[in-house]
């Protein structure tokens, strides 16, 4: 990020000002559109005995992608793609609840975020497809690889957008193979899940509070009528191993998990990232060794996801809401890189904040049987969702009673499930009271509090007030839902 930052702030002087007065007379003109309630499609009881399940894995990779064209998104660029290591990949499962309500499509990508933009184009693509086939709703999730293509932007030789169009058409095209594919090979079956909880030493977690969530769970689906079995697996890591002197194009520990994973069932996982906020990493065990340690990760994980004993079995019951909101971007440099179309997000002039703009996030909530899951569209620290946030003596901001009440504390449910970078990666979601930016050159660089601890997610964060926004539509969702 520092070429970003380098190559970015010399243009604030002089259009800072200019662009927030544009910007706030803009959303005066020309507001954004209100957004709507969302609905809650609710199964209240089950019309089937099973649910209907398919699964497709596509790669994704160019058949130039040594050439030179692709940056590797993570860590610091422009770093140019010389090769693979291992492919990129988009998962996507179907999961029915024969209920006529319509089918639920989960897409996993290998890759640092999926963006809004890529999310609503292959929906509009897809139009026809879902309401032929019956697809209630599509969701997406970038599992936060740091070794795969640019799909972001913001990795290229800037002030150039890093994004290769002819990758995120590839990118798109594959997805919605996947998802024809995955309704294709649909079976009838029925839906466990399971639950384990870690043995110390598998997170590292680098910034205060150390809270993480150690829970992995796992969904098993077993066909009625032969054919392999499908799982879909949820725990919080980053897919950040390798490092950021590689240049080969991986899906990071992923890629391990799922070899080691597939090899041990006989069948076919999708997997959905958790909370990674805070720089929540698997542990490394081998420092001098990036590659072995990627390796380890992965297989340890599998392990863990393999080690699952107590399962029980899901009524086929799927309901679901997804509800848009705007939160406000106050975050200079990626106001800037957003106008000069660095990044692909669309700033929508709403008034608020420093520039008068925000950008539209969404957030899902899914019941599928009696397992409850919500899905936010970022890096949220983890704390925002289970608690345990840092005391005013040990935070940079101030007391904890500024922040929002933990999201499971909404929901008055400590099972929910967290699924992270859904349908957007809006940058990191930081609690209000440890949120601290240099006073000299905010989001410019990387801040040190009074502690002498270092904020850098700060610089790749919307603003404070995203977590505030989130808690706030969440608990609007759930009293609509219970309504």
């Amino acid at each position: 990020m520092a070429k970003v930052t380098e190559s970015l702030e010399k243009y604030v002087g002089s259009i800072e000002s200019l662009v927030a007065k544009y910007f706030k007379f803009k959303a005066g003109k020309w507001p954004a559109p209100p957004i709507a309630p969302a609905e809650w499609i609710a199964v209240k009881e089950a019309k089937s005995e099973y649910f209907t399940v398919g699964i497709s894995k596509q790669e994704i990779l160019p058949d130039d992608v040594a050439s030179g064209r692709y940056y590797i998104a993570g860590y610091y660029g422009p770093k140019a793609v010389t090769g693979v290591l291992d492919p990129q990949c988009a998962t996507a499962i179907w999961i029915d609840d024969n209920s006529g309500k319509g089918a639920l499509a989960l897409v996993s990508i290998d890759c640092v975020g999926f963006m809004r933009c890529d999310a609503d184009a292959i929906r509009a693509r897809m139009a026809g497809w879902m309401k032929k086939t019956g697809c209630r709703a599509i969701h997406f999730f970038g599992t936060h690889d740091h070794a795969g293509i640019d799909t972001l932007g913001i990795w290229g030789k800037l002030p150039k957008s890093g994004r290769d169009r002819k990758f995120i058409n590839l990118m798109r095209n594959k997805i919605c193979e996947a998802l024809v594919t995955a309704h294709m090979r649909r079976h009838e079956g029925d839906l466990y899940v399971g639950k384990v909880d870690e043995p110390e030493g598998y997170h590292d977690d680098y910034r205060l509070p150390h809270v993480f969530c150690k829970t992995l769970t796992r969904f098993r689906f077993a066909p009625r009528y032969g054919g392999s079995e499908v799982y879909l697996v949820n725990y919080a890591a980053h897919p950040g191993m390798l490092g950021g002197g590689n240049t080969l194009v991986s899906a990071d520990w992923v890629h391990w998990f799922r070899e080691d994973f597939c090899a041990a069932t006989k069948g076919e996982v999708i997997f959905i990232n958790g909370l990674i906020g805070g720089l929540i990493y698997p542990h490394e065990e081998y420092p001098d060794d990036q590659l072995r340690s990627t390796e380890l990760a992965g297989q340890r994980i599998a392990a863990l996801a393999l080690s699952v004993e107590e399962e029980r079995k899901l009524e086929p019951r799927i309901s679901t809401m997804s509800q848009d909101l705007y939160l406000p971007c106050e975050n200079t440099l990626l106001t800037i890189a957003g106008l000069l179309r660095v990044l692909p997000e669309k700033m929508q002039a709403t008034g608020e904040g420093k520039y008068g703009l925000s950008v539209k996030g969404a957030l899902s909530y899914f019941e599928i049987g009696d397992v409850h899951i919500l899905t936010v569209p970022g890096e949220m620290f983890p704390e925002v969702a289970y608690g345990g946030y840092l005391p005013e003596e040990g935070a940079a901001n101030g007391g904890p009673d500024q922040n929002p009440p933990p999201l499971l504390e909404i929901a008055g449910d400590p099972d929910l499930v967290m699924f992270g970078l859904g349908d957007d990666e809006l940058g990191y979601i930081i609690p209000p009271n440890d949120f601290f930016v240099d006073k000299e050159r905010p989001y410019f660089t990387n801040a040190y509090d009074h502690l002498n601890r270092k904020h850098y997610e700060e610089t790749v964060s919307l603003g404070p007030e995203t977590a505030p926004r989130i808690a706030e539509t969440w608990k609007d969702m759930l009293n609509r839902i219970k309504g």
